[in-house]
C-alpha cells in the first residue's frame, strides 16, 4: 500500500486523544510513503510509515491512498475490543517494535528484509 501526505497536522481541539497529530516538522505534503501496517482504534486509524530511520505511527487522515494493494505479509489481529491491527507477523513478535525503535541490529535487519518484500509486491 502506498499513500501520499495531504496534510501534516490535525486540529488539536477536536482530536484530543490522537497520537502524532502535529507532524508538520516531519511530513512533507505531497510526499509518498509505503505503508508497513495499519492500526484501527476507537478514536483514530493509523498508518505505520518508515522515514528511513524510524517506523512512525501517523493518523491515516493525513494521507490519501495512492495504491490500495495491501501486503500479503499482513495479518489481522484484534487487541481487546477497541483495536484491530493489520501488520506483518514480524510486528507481533514480543518487543520487536521497541527493539527496532532502539536501533537493535537484529530487528533492523529483519525489517529491511520485510521492507524489500513489501516494496516489490
Amino acid at each position: 500500500m502506498k499513500i501520499k501526505c495531504v496534510k501534516n497536522k490535525i486540529d488539536a481541539k477536536s482530536h484530543y486523544s490522537i497520537l502524532n497529530k502535529d507532524m508538520s516538522d516531519y511530513l512533507t505534503i505531497g510526499k509518498t510513503f509505503w505503508v508497513y501496517g495499519l492500526r484501527f482504534s476507537e478514536h483514530c486509524n493509523y498508518v505505520y510509515i518508515y522515514n528511513e530511520e524510524h517506523l512512525v505511527e501517523v493518523p491515516m487522515e493525513m494521507f490519501e491512498i495512492v495504491d490500495s494493494k495491501v501486503s500479503v505479509e499482513w495479518i489481522v489481529k484484534a487487541q481487546g475490543v477497541q483495536e484491530v491491527m493489520l501488520w506483518p507477523n514480524l510486528f507481533y513478535i514480543d518487543d520487536f517494535l521497541e527493539n527496532f525503535a532502539e536501533r537493535e541490529m537484529k530487528e533492523r535487519n529483519e525489517f529491511n528484509k520485510l521492507k524489500a518484500i513489501i516494496e516489490v509486491e
